[in-house]
């Protein structure tokens, strides 16, 4: 996934670059520091992902998503700002953002979005024809809470990366590791591994060590109906 920063804060650029660069489906970052630069790296390269501010001295970011739009150039955007004005939220959902980040955010919260994002553009690029199943996923009109909503997540997780979890674990009747599982879904290990011990601790999973000859013990997950 190519990924396109536009942000005249330097360090916070720098920031979410090096954020970014660390999720393993991500295979170039550049960073724009103004809208016309913006532009012009637009009109001549192909991105994925937009990483969009609000707040620049010569214009606002929605007015750059809304010349995206008019030019027909596909990628998905998100706002990352200090803006959570209703005004600016609506107009962001009206030219078709797929997240909005209010600064400061989370780690887990970041790295959420980029999943999404790259789950979103494999999704569309690795189907033929959609059916409304898979539609209804993409669009998340199925619910955003998984099967098992009546426990909270634990701090910083959200429902829908949970959701994406759980159907996918439900779905394995083989002992897998997180590894495995991350890059099934194309989630960080460190990311699923949370998902994974949290659906441990709601008996959903069972792990297990497996030792080999050398090096440390592997867990391996398996469903509690499988076992």
């Amino acid at each position: 996934m190519n990924i396109l920063i536009v942000e005249d804060d330097p360090m916070v650029g720098q920031i979410n670059q090096k954020f970014a660069s660390k999720q393993s489906f991500v295979k170039d970052i550049v960073i724009a520091s103004s809208l016309a630069e913006a532009k012009d790296l637009l009109s001549r390269r192909e991105f994925d992902l937009l990483l969009l501010d609000v707040y620049f001295p010569t214009g606002r970011g929605p007015d750059l998503l809304q010349w995206i739009r008019s030019r027909k150039i596909s990628l998905d955007v998100i706002f990352i700002t200090a803006d959570n004005s209703p005004g600016t939220v609506e107009r962001a959902l009206h030219l078709g953002a797929l997240d909005y980040l209010v600064k400061p955010f989370t780690l887990e919260r970041f790295t959420d979005a980029l999943e999404d994002a790259h789950r979103r553009i494999m999704g569309i690029q690795n189907v033929r024809d959609f059916d409304q199943d898979s539609l209804d996923h993409m669009f998340h009109k199925t619910g955003e809470k998984p099967v098992h909503q009546s426990h909270d997540l634990d701090k910083g997780m959200s429902y829908k990366t949970y959701k994406t979890v759980h159907d996918e674990v439900m779905k394995t009747k083989e002992p897998f590791t997180a590894e495995q599982m991350g890059e099934r879904l194309g989630i960080a290990r460190v990311t699923i591994r949370r998902y994974l011990d949290f659906m441990e601790k709601q008996e959903l999973l069972t792990v297990e060590l497996q030792y080999g000859k050398v090096g440390r013990p592997q867990h391996y997950y398996h469903l509690k109906d499988h076992l």
